[in-house]
């Protein structure tokens, strides 16, 4: 049982008047010297012996009078940016028995008052005693250290005389509180002991010394989890104080799931020995004690070795005589009204009493106590490093990062300096808690360091939190992952209304902070805040080297940029298609640079499993936009921690199956708790995203709580407000559109559950420069003039330019531009809610590449003859990029296509089919892997056609005679020419055995023709096979050569050379880069290591191969003639 008698007027939060907050003082008193950090877990006074600071290697050949011990107590910091706190350590006053001689001797000891960090409080609202557990910290601490000048001492009160009252009882306070249950994993209560098998809990309270004559106050609080009434009644001995009724709750999912009831009784106190008994009355259900405080009346003595005591008398009288008994003449009175300068009280005695007077007419707080009795000693004493982080300059990019991630951390920090040319400032949160929370852990510090940078310079924008959180602050659950807390609401019974956020530590204004929830406490973030959510250091690796290279890595150049993907959840009267429809609409209409790819659940059937229905085809949609690539992945519906949707559309599995480390997506997820990071005891979906070594996310927008769907709309559409819009003439970064949407959807607490994972000083990979179409064959292009019409032979120019419209003569790169015919009508299935009808602009009709040489293009196509014949409004949407450096640009125009061309050339003859697997060295009838890319070479006069208006005229690949693969998305003209083209499609999970594909290919005019493709498929485990040399038998040189079921991952390949007697000869290594399927340019000079030519004969070699983690061997012979 957790008691506490010690009162603190220091946390007289109630009567507190607010004043300006303003953290001047720039450097911080732990900059210099040696210091020693003292934990402690209680209120009251402390004694350190020469013994005691000999064991915690402080030296004892120092002079005491140079001691000096710093702290702010215990209790919460508070919430309130308004509320003054003190601006760094604050040295205390302390006693030095012993010190006057210049030196320690083995009976010199230090006493000091230190506050624990829970308090008791005076109420003036209700005139009791009550406490306050400090959610944060069981611990709190003190500084010790010992420099050249004295150190602050214990003075003694002036001498008081002329009171009439006299004072022989005092008012204390004593209390229970266990943190043992969190009923939802959220928010920032705990509740105590559980009555359920057990209904009836009694506990005993020791008051030594009270005054039975005088009613005792009980003060009690509990929750009950029940669907019927129910009730706590409460008794002491065998008197009845009262009872505790406590309302039904609903069994909805997101129904409250506890009511909860408190009160405060007078009851007669039976003896010193106060039990209190709790039954709780129900028919069903269970309950939950939160706190029980007694307040009581005692005989002022000394209790033990030390007593703390105060009397509300102190209010109505000028001047109070106390009268204190047992307590011997060689006592000490202390009074600590103020704990930072207690003052010593001298005394006369009067008998056996111990007589003293104080001024009143305010609250005053003693505590008399025996020196050389054994008095409380610290939990932990432990040597600190030197810090200063109140001397930082301000800067652009603060990063507060766990010690354990410090050094991925500075490898991220230094990346924004070289690359974004951003100043960056690294700290840990216990150097914030060092010098802004006298050492323990409150998040109230950590605000209070950004703001305190914040009053310096508004030039900070980007807070990044560098470590995963837990809604447990104290480490009662088993692998906690509390590495870098976050902000729990008060709210702890709601699953909708509970939440956890980052948004606290972005409060900066003065009448911030307190953060009521509801509507009217609503804040705006005057910085941005993201997390990334990392438990080890090697997903602290993983994941900046995501970011990382997210940012400068050539191979994440591509047309995927320009792609949004609109996921949405069926049902609900088609709320979440509606409304991912309108915010794809939204950005089709104000960014047309941005195509979007809708993927609404209703679109696919589903099918009915044991565990409910499925839509493998929605997976199958979503998986392919992640893995071939999208800017932005956007799901609106419902979801959980592990997914999104009852049809399971995404899963873990999914998410961990996910190999796109070339074009990452940012998520958006308006869906219930899928980014959750506060619940140590799962990872969720979200933080697999961001966690996935070889693909994922970039970053998400993600909800980390149950959401209602219309702040999940509001908070959308805020999102798309501001993400493609420039910020002092520059797109956003992260952070900015972050603070951008947050301050834009403001809805109380259903606001407060989207959080940022990712780093808030990152930009999207938006292209940087534009694409612009100049001139349609040979004519300058004039927007509504030019028609493309089925059939034509168009040829089309263009430039790149920067964002003011000034040509860039020196880029040079690839173009890749695709031509879409007007917007197709779409109509939902109806399998839960009414068919929805929307339009969507996917029906490409062109899809090629061209040479860009001094910022100018020219791509020429033949329109297919299947298109929409109605006039109207097509899209060319273009991508370029730099053959050498990461620029690029992008564009799209608007322009007319329809109707036919009157005079076309004519074609009769049907395209040219190339079939493989893998890779051009395929022969029909090879082995390959289960995964495995698909690659068909083209070739037409007229070139393919990729439209899907024609019915049966789709690329179509059928596997095994029986599963059909349309092909048109996978299909891209080769550079500079419309007449060749390749489709390369990857197959996953293939089944071993043998297999055939056939390919039935269109050209532009409908000319078809179709290929058949036979393999055999290994299993999934590292093969090579067809190990051979050539020539062989070998004079002058030999190659080897062999295939494998690892194309296009890097390889490490080591060849050992044997003699026929076993003897190694020659060892050849070489790694091989995006391998193909077949390898065969390893070279050998038949020499040995000491490079002497080999006689001719037979030798044997070894080829071991690398890939990853997979290794596999196999051996062969070879003769060398001379």
């Amino acid at each position: 049982m957790r008691q506490h008698i010690i009162v603190s007027f220091s946390l007289f939060f109630l009567i507190w008047i607010p004043s300006k907050v303003c953290f001047g003082q720039n450097n911080s008193v732990l900059a210099t010297g040696i210091w020693y950090k003292i934990g402690i877990t209680q209120s009251g006074i402390y004694k350190l012996t020469r013994s005691d600071l000999q064991k915690a290697g402080i030296s004892t050949s120092i002079d005491p009078r140079n001691l000096h011990i710093y702290g702010n107590g215990g209790g919460m910091l508070p919430q309130a940016n308004v509320v003054s706190r003190p601006t760094d350590l604050t040295e205390i006053s302390i006693q030095v028995e012993g010190e006057n001689d210049g030196k320690l001797d083995n009976t010199d000891y230090i006493l000091f008052y230190g506050q624990g960090p829970h308090v008791m409080y005076y109420d003036s609202l209700t005139s009791r005693l009550s406490h306050r557990i400090n959610i944060y910290s069981d611990t709190a601490y003190y500084f010790l250290t010992v420099s050249t000048i004295p150190g602050k001492r214990i003075t003694t009160s002036p001498f008081v005389t002329g009171a009439t009252q006299q004072v022989t009882t005092f008012d204390d306070y004593i209390f229970h509180e266990k943190e043992l249950y969190n009923i939802l994993g959220s928010g920032r209560t705990w509740w105590g002991e559980k009555f359920d098998a057990a209904t009836t809990q009694s506990f005993t309270f020791d008051i030594p010394g009270i005054v039975s004559s005088k009613a005792a106050r009980l003060e009690i609080a509990v929750m009950a989890q029940s669907t019927a009434s129910s009730q706590f009644s409460i008794k002491s001995s065998d008197q009845s104080i009262g009872t505790l009724s406590m309302s039904p709750i609903t069994s909805g999912t997101y129904d409250i799931k506890g009511t909860t009831n408190s009160g405060n009784f007078t009851f007669a106190p039976s003896g010193s020995s106060l039990p209190v008994t709790l039954t709780f009355e129900r028919s069903t259900g269970v309950g939950y004690l939160d706190k029980i405080g007694i307040q009581s009346s005692r005989q002022l003595k000394l209790y033990g070795s030390q007593t703390a005591f105060r009397t509300f008398e102190s209010f109505t009288n000028d001047k109070l005589q106390y009268h204190i008994t047992e307590a011997g003449n060689t006592a000490k009175i202390w009074d600590i009204s103020t704990i930072q300068q207690p003052s010593n009280i001298n005394y006369s005695t009067q008998g056996s009493e111990l007589v003293f007077e104080a001024i009143g007419r305010k609250w005053k707080e003693f505590v008399v106590f025996n020196p050389q009795a054994s008095l409380l000693i610290p939990v932990s004493i432990q040597q600190i490093a030197n810090q200063n982080i109140r001397a930082s300059t301000t800067p652009q990019l603060l990063i507060i990062t766990h010690p354990d991630f410090y050094l991925e951390a500075q490898r991220l920090a230094a990346f924004r300096t070289s690359h974004d040319g951003l100043t960056t400032l690294l700290v840990t949160p216990a150097q914030i808690y060092n010098e802004f929370s006298s050492g323990k852990q409150d998040i109230s510090a950590i605000r209070d360091f950004i703001r305190f940078l914040y009053q310096q310079n508004t030039n900070l924008k980007y807070v990044l939190l560098f470590g995963d959180a837990s809604y447990d602050y104290k480490n009662r659950l088993t692998g906690n992952t509390n590495y870098v807390p976050v902000y729990e609401s008060i709210q702890s019974l709601h699953p909708i209304y509970s939440y956890s956020s980052d948004d606290f530590f972005g409060f900066m204004e003065e009448n911030e902070g307190d953060w009521i929830e509801n509507g009217s406490g609503d804040h705006t973030l005057e910085v941005s805040i993201g997390r990334l959510p990392v438990k080890t250091r090697q997903e602290a690796s993983i994941v900046v080297d995501k970011v990382i290279g997210y940012a400068q890595n050539p191979k994440a150049l591509g047309n995927w940029r320009q792609k949004i993907a609109f996921v949405a959840d069926d049902g609900d009267a088609n709320t979440h298609q509606l409304d991912a429809n309108r915010l794809a609409t939204l950005v089709e209409t104000t960014h047309p640079t941005y195509a979007s790819k809708k993927i609404f659940l209703d679109m696919y059937p589903q099918i009915s499993y044991s565990n409910g229905q499925q839509s493998p085809e929605a997976v199958t949609a979503i998986n392919q936009a992640v893995n071939n690539g999208c800017l932005i992945m956007n799901y609106t519906g419902h979801g959980s921690e592990i997914g999104w949707a009852q049809e399971q559309i995404l899963s873990i599995g999914q998410i961990q199956g996910w190999n796109n480390s070339n074009h990452l997506p940012l998520f958006v997820t308006a869906t219930c708790e899928f980014g959750r990071y506060d619940n140590p005891e799962r990872v969720s979906g979200a933080e697999l995203v961001l966690l996935n070594a070889n693909g994922g996310g970039i970053g998400l927008l993600t909800t980390t709580r149950p959401v209602f769907s219309s702040s999940n709309y509001a908070i959308n559409l805020a999102f798309y407000n501001s993400v493609f819009n420039p910020v002092n003439g520059d797109m956003p970064r992260l952070g900015d559109i972050m603070r951008y949407t947050k301050n834009n959807s403001l809805s109380g607490s259903v606001n407060r559950n989207f959080a940022l994972l990712g780093d808030p000083s990152m930009r999207l990979a938006y292209p940087s420069l534009k694409t612009v179409l100049t001139k349609i064959n040979s004519e300058p292009f004039i927007s509504g003039k030019d028609t493309l019409k089925a059939l034509a032979h168009v040829t089309i120019e263009g430039v790149i330019e920067d964002e003011s419209g000034i040509p860039m003569a020196n880029f040079n790169g690839t173009l890749q531009t695709t031509l879409f015919d007007k917007p197709t009508t779409r109509t939902t299935l109806g399998t839960e809610s009414t068919r929805m009808t929307f339009s969507e602009q996917d029906n490409a009709l062109f899809r090629g590449k061209g040479v860009i040489n001094n910022g100018q293009f020219q791509i020429s196509f033949v329109v297919p003859k299947d298109i929409n014949y109605q006039v109207g409004t097509g899209v060319l949407s273009m991508y370029a990029k730099q053959s050498e450096g990461t620029q690029d640009a992008a564009g799209a125009q608007q322009l007319l296509v329809g109707g036919s061309h009157t005079d076309p050339i004519a074609d009769n003859t049907p395209p040219q089919i190339k079939l493989f697997m893998n890779d051009t060295t395929f022969i029909s009838g090879g082995t390959t892997g289960s995964n495995s890319i698909f690659l068909a070479k083209l070739n037409d006069e007229s070139g393919i056609t990729i439209s899907q208006t024609g019915i049966g005229h789709e690329l179509l690949a059928i596997l095994d005679d029986s599963v059909m693969i349309t092909m048109n998305d996978y299909f891209t003209s080769l550079t500079d020419t419309y007449q060749k083209g390749e489709i390369r499609y990857s197959f996953e999970n293939l089944t071993p055995g043998k297999h055939s594909i056939t390919l039935r290919v269109w050209d532009t005019y409908n000319n078809s023709s179709e290929a058949t493709l036979d393999f055999t498929v290994v299993s999934d485990e590292f093969h090579i096979w067809n190990l051979h040399n050539y020539p062989n038998p070998a004079t002058e040189s030999t190659y080897f050569a062999f295939e494998h079921n690892r194309p296009g991952n890097d390889l490490e390949v080591i060849i050992s050379v044997y003699s026929s007697t076993g003897q190694i000869i020659k060892t050849l290594q070489k790694n091989i880069s995006s391998a193909t399927a077949k390898v065969n340019t390893i070279e050998w000079n038949l020499t040995s290591g000491s490079e002497n030519k080999l006689v001719g004969g037979v030798y044997f070699y070894q080829v071991r191969v690398r890939c990853i983690a997979d290794s596999t061997t196999l051996a062969q012979k070879m003769i060398i003639v001379r």
